[in-house]
């Protein structure tokens, strides 16, 4: 009989928040917890890569994008923690 994995690949992990991040509905200091947790492991692994904010059109209907534009067409970052994560290759 083979034993269960104990680990993920780090790939997986970034997979996971990345898909939390845009179908969370949970506070922002959850996600902020995730954010922490996997910046600090991508920067143990020397793979982060940066972040990209998550626009309105990737989040639930109702929540805050990770950025949008005024009516001035400015940048504007309604929810830092809507985020999408790069790996370094």
């Amino acid at each position: 009989m083979s034993r269960p994995r104990k680990t993920i690949g780090l790939s997986q992990l970034v997979t996971m928040v990345n898909d939390r991040n845009r179908a969370s509905i949970c506070s922002r200091e959850c996600r902020d917890g995730w954010n922490s947790l996997l910046e600090d492991i991508l920067m143990k692994c020397n793979a982060y890569g940066g972040f990209r904010y998550l626009r309105a059109d990737e989040v639930p209907h109702g929540q805050l994008a990770g950025e949008a534009f005024d009516t001035h067409l400015r940048r504007i970052f309604p929810d830092e923690t809507r985020r999408c994560y790069i790996v370094r290759g």
